[in-house]
């Protein structure tokens, strides 16, 4: 099987982008790539894969279009007799900030998302009854606003977002399309350089809490909340980066139990 999903929506990403970004030929392109270890792949409240670590590397390509970048993501499962679980997801993503001279400025960002379980056949439809085999793959939406500087503290600033996910699998008969709703909070600070060479450091925290629509099924309801906190450090010409995460479940059909996790990540930028 081949990530023909992921594929079509990578040729169809290029051509949007290029044809954007020919509006302003003179902005430059940049290139970011990450490598994060994870304890386990938790996503959108669900475990994908069990108690299993996954790399998830990730290539980010600017384009002249501002705010406007590429974006590929995977998910691979470290011991491969659970390559099953891989994910491949192909970007385009937004982000831009907006009444930056005000009082109250704010970021607009969001994703179109085609994406991938390649080794996944789904043999079931949504209804129970048996479906033809088909790749488990389709698309998500995102559009979220964050108001970045409207609560002042300790020198930063606490961040509120909603964000809004909806889910549109390729195959309606095989799974439920649907949405989630996120409220989050973010906070990230600047403290003192204790790691010897290092250009800067920081740490960060969020909180955030969801309701899901029904999505694949799930029982429409408050599904989830999260909590993480982290620290990275600006050294050898990139970021590194250590978090942990703590999920609340509240609802089985999305995960039956709560989840502690962990990740490590490297970020260089060209």
């Amino acid at each position: 099987m081949k990530p023909w999903g992921v594929i079509r929506g990578t040729i169809g990403i290029a051509i949007m982008a290029g044809t954007l970004a020919a509006a302003e030929p003179d902005n430059p392109w940049a290139v970011t790539a990450d490598l994060t270890w994870a304890s386990k792949y938790m996503t959108d409240g669900f475990n994908v894969g069990g108690d299993h670590p996954t790399w998830q590397p990730m290539l980010k390509l600017d384009t002249p279009l501002k705010g406007v970048s590429l974006k590929y993501w995977t998910a691979l499962q470290v011991d491969r007799a659970n390559r099953a679980s891989d994910e491949h997801d192909a970007m385009l993503t937004y982000s831009r900030d907006f009444l930056a001279g005000s009082a109250l400025p704010i970021n607009l960002h969001g994703y179109l998302d085609f994406w991938d379980y390649p080794n996944q056949d789904v043999t079931v439809g949504k209804d129970g009854n048996p479906v033809s085999a088909r790749e488990k793959c389709g698309q998500k939406y995102h559009a979220g606003l964050s108001l970045p500087k409207s609560i002042p503290l300790a020198g930063s600033f606490l961040v509120p977002s909603y964000n809004y996910y909806f889910w549109n699998p390729n195959e309606r008969e095989t799974f439920q399309a649907g949405g989630r709703h996120e409220l989050i909070l973010q906070y990230a600070h600047a403290i003192p350089v204790f790691i010897p060479r290092a250009k800067g450091q920081d740490v960060s925290t969020y909180a955030s809490t969801s309701y899901h629509e029904g999505a694949f099924g799930i029982t429409p309801g408050w599904s989830h909340s999260t909590a993480g906190l982290s620290t990275g450090v600006q050294a050898l010409g990139g970021y590194f980066g250590w978090g942990v995460n703590y999920q609340w479940s509240y609802e089985s059909s999305v995960n039956p139990e709560d989840d502690f996790w962990t990740t490590v990540s490297a970020t260089y930028g060209f």
